[in-house]
């Protein structure tokens, strides 16, 4: 890393071993940044006790404040909530309130005493290294929040602020008086030096707001397996649903087309689903008459997730665009690619030429949209499978761009600009 600070404070409330997918881009970050910043200490939430764990190999090695947090999170005991959970009426109401500035610092993730012992804690290290770095990732709003007090009282830190999704989302629709909220969002984070973003999409989104907006792409570690395939030809999805927003009935439509016209024999295939929305998967799989090769796990560990795509002839991965909105890429792209498995990227709304790209220079699987997909390419894995061959991508290939060492280098990079 050039210039490479001597202290570092990543705030996030999201830190291992909460089990979200929020956890892996702060946690693999804060690893690369640990391999050059001596000294780091990283605020998160006493909810990290009482959550869903995730527990990630080098976790320990941190030098780890638990901010007391009494949130709805901590009432609840848990990350996601059922999808039928939040399409009733009130959840509705509920959640967009919670999303919307004053609420989301009154009510929603972190509350009063995350914010105020963030705001204690950070100060007591930054008064011994009043020229660290601070890092903030949102979700939560909080943390922001805890930032921008900390930046205005150590003017000599470098502050970067990361956004793995938007506050104000054009596509969910996610806040009340959005022009508002943007605004309030641009007072809080003109501080910053830096603002991050997982893709160009967001970050599109995001420059009206700052001036100094750079896309930061997860990092991907190529995982060499050593367990064998499933004995069927499997397609696994381990994600969630979000509603409507995520919508497999373009591949499904196909898939179905091609075992009623004898191209695939249904008895070769398995899908598997693992997530929290088995409910909502499930209806599509009846609707396409796939019920015969369907399995549900429910939810299970990050790890038990990673070693179903590792085992998996095909990962399904599920987006959504707009006109005015694209460049969604999940983690879980970054995380399918990393399987060595190829990725079937179904999506709805439009074409994601940013998701394609990535796909065709890692060579990490295929494109499925409304008026054109890559379907010759999954009958020719599908072919070598019957022959006994496998596709597996190449590791060489995906590690070239895209590893958490660049992404945390060009952090730094960009706060010494």
């Amino acid at each position: 890393m050039s210039t490479t600070p001597k202290a570092a404070l990543l705030i996030n409330y999201y830190f291992p071993p909460i089990h979200s997918v929020g956890v892996l881009r702060n946690f693999y970050l804060a690893q690369a940044f640990q391999k050059e910043i001596n000294n780091i200490q990283v605020l998160t939430t006493s909810n990290r006790n009482v959550l869903p764990q995730n527990k990630l190999q080098g976790q320990d090695s941190f030098n780890i404040v638990e901010l007391e947090t009494k949130d709805y999170r901590t009432r609840a005991k848990k990350t996601h909530f059922q999808e039928k959970q939040k399409t009733s009426t009130l959840m509705k109401f509920g959640r967009k309130l919670i999303d919307s500035y004053p609420f989301n610092i009154w009510i929603g993730e972190g509350g009063s005493n995350y914010i105020k012992n963030g705001i204690k804690n950070g100060t007591a290290f930054l008064n011994s290294n009043p020229e660290a770095v601070i890092y903030t990732s949102f979700r939560p709003y909080a943390d922001i929040y805890i930032g921008y007090h900390l930046k205005q009282k150590f003017a000599q830190a470098k502050w970067a602020v990361d956004f793995r999704d938007l506050h104000v989302d054009p596509m969910y629709k996610n806040v009340f008086f959005p022009a508002y909220q943007n605004r309030k969002t641009k007072k809080l984070i003109e501080y910053a030096d830096l603002v991050t973003t997982v893709s160009d999409g967001l970050a599109s989104k995001l420059k009206p707001l700052h001036p100094n907006v750079k896309t930061i792409y997860n990092g991907i570690t190529p995982r060499i397996s050593s367990v064998a395939k499933f004995e069927k030809f499997t397609i696994s999805y381990t994600g969630s649903m979000f509603g409507d927003k995520r919508n497999p009935s373009l591949f499904f439509e196909w898939l179905s087309l091609q075992i009623k016209e004898k191209t695939i024999d249904i008895n070769d295939l398995s899908i598997i689903y693992a997530g929290k929305d088995a409910h909502t998967f499930g209806q599509y799989i009846d609707k396409y008459n796939l019920a015969k090769s369907y399995k549900s796990l429910g939810m299970v560990s990050h790890h038990k997730a990673k070693l179903l795509q590792e085992q998996s002839h095909i990962n399904l991965l599920l987006s959504s665009v707009t006109k005015n909105h694209t460049g969604i890429l999940t983690g879980k792209l970054f995380e399918y690619i990393g399987s060595l498995t190829p990725t079937i990227a179904v999506i709805t709304g439009g074409e994601d030429q940013e998701m394609e790209n990535i796909l065709k220079e890692t060579g990490g699987g295929i494109v499925f949209y409304k008026n054109r997909n890559q379907g010759h390419e999954f009958l020719s894995w599908y072919r070598d499978w019957k022959k006994g061959t496998n596709k597996v991508n190449d590791p060489e290939k995906i590690e070239k761009r895209f590893s958490w060492d660049y992404a945390a280098n060009k952090i730094i990079t960009e706060l010494n600009a």
